[in-house]
């Protein structure tokens, strides 16, 4: 089937505007791979780099790499979730300003989390990869009991081969999505650099958190959110009886 451009530029407009509503990410085109620096410095902005080509009509199940399906399939309605966007923009937040060998250490992680991740349901392996819930074939096969799977550790996964011309030799799963998440919280700990940085949603900028000052102004935004939700405690215990 023929997919015109015009279409898919319509279905990625649509997309776009339903993450951003539900968690304030925007879809950003572009023609093909970026760097690990760059990709994952634009997620810290809440920005995800989207490809606008389709994979080839002989193989559909199957992409060797990022196409609009697996884009648009796989990631965009992943950052409608405002959790799972979180999560996306922390790896990202956690790249700025670290060493070459730490951005390539937080992208295999990212890779074998946000990409191709498993996790536990009911004691059941399920897929929130975004490589793998677009594609059938890997699907199948990360499920099927014959692939190699281990516990999802930022500190050994971080050394293990990306491929991407072929399903994976080794899946990573966590008990659940909220361990994946604090398990990269502590990774993210480890990266060697002189500050730290915070994400202002007002001005949709990184602050270096490099002095006293910077983190004075992060407390006053932190204890303006915790008054308001003392404050809606206190309604529902008088209003509700919680």
């Amino acid at each position: 089937m023929l997919i015109t451009w015009d279409f898919r530029r319509a279905v990625t407009e649509r997309r776009s505007i339903e993450a951003e509503q539900r968690s304030g990410f925007t879809v950003r085109p572009v023609a093909g791979y970026l760097s690990p620096r760059d990709f994952l410095s634009a997620l810290a902005y809440r920005v995800f780099n989207c490809t606008q080509y389709v994979r080839h009509s002989t193989d559909p199940l199957y992409t060797p790499e990022p196409d609009t399906c697996h884009e648009l399939l796989g990631h965009v309605p992943l950052l409608a979730d405002p959790k799972f966007a979180q999560f996306s923009q922390e790896i990202g937040l956690a790249s700025l300003g670290a060493s070459d060998e730490d951005v390539q250490k937080l992208a295999t992680c990212y890779f074998f989390t946000i990409e191709f991740g498993l996790c536990k349901q009911d004691g059941k392996l399920r897929a929130y990869g975004a490589g793998l819930l677009s594609s059938i074939g890997e699907l199948r096969h990360a499920l099927s009991g014959a692939a190699c799977v281990r516990m999802f550790d930022p500190k050994t996964t971080c050394r293990q081969e990306c491929l991407i011309t072929t399903f994976q030799d080794v899946y990573f799963v966590s008990e659940s999505f909220e361990e994946a998440k604090e398990k990269m919280r502590e990774f993210a700990k480890s990266i060697k650099r002189p500050f730290s940085v915070y994400y202002n949603p007002y001005t949709q900028s990184i602050d270096l958190l490099k002095d006293t000052r910077g983190i004075e102004d992060v407390v006053q935004d932190l204890r303006s959110d915790l008054n308001t939700v003392c404050d809606a405690l206190g309604k529902m215990n008088t209003y509700m009886g919680i």
